[in-house]
């Protein structure tokens, strides 16, 4: 379990680094996909509360590192998505396109949803989605287009990202 959840975190907080560096090159309109979030609700679905969350936490610590906003905030948002999404652990079995399409999609508008309600909390500091204007519906449609690719290529490396456990 602790290799498994070291190999998955340490893939989420490069993915981390590498959309905040190197995506910009393959942004739609300036917005950029948020891979660590579609690989976070892989890791999540296939392995369940525990290592889920536990991943979206470190993941969103070391977001939180490099940006702007409070510490905390993509914490708590990585966080919330990974229990969420891994609550769905075991409920059903994910096709090629039509589910990772769902779940990226529905990650998206959910942490969307759950940044709004932040930022109640931390005010005008934070980013927070407009749902009027265009730039959330190009992130969840990008997340929910790249979901089906990153899935099909995360479990391929699938025996070193899921708990014995989860295997079960």
């Amino acid at each position: 379990m602790i290799r498994t959840v070291f190999l998955s975190s340490s893939l989420l907080i490069v993915s981390v680094f590498i959309q905040s560096t190197w995506l910009s090159s393959i942004a739609v309109l300036g917005v950029i996909p948020d891979i660590s979030l579609v690989i976070l609700i892989w890791v999540s679905f296939k392995n369940g509360p525990i290592e889920g969350a536990f991943s979206g936490f470190l993941a969103g610590l070391a977001e939180d590192c490099i940006s702007a906003s409070p510490l905390g905030f993509h914490t708590f948002l990585k966080t919330i998505v990974a229990s969420i999404t891994s609550l769905l652990h075991g409920s059903f079995a994910i096709d090629r396109i039509f589910i990772p399409f769902i779940l990226g999609c529905g990650a998206t508008l959910f942490k969307a949803i759950a940044a709004s309600i932040l930022s109640l909390l931390f005010g005008p500091s934070i980013h927070v989605y407009n749902f009027f204007a265009r730039d959330i519906w190009i992130e969840v449609a990008y997340n929910g287009l790249l979901s089906p690719f990153f899935f099909f290529l995360l479990s391929l490396f699938a025996k070193y990202l899921i708990t014995d456990q989860a295997k079960k």
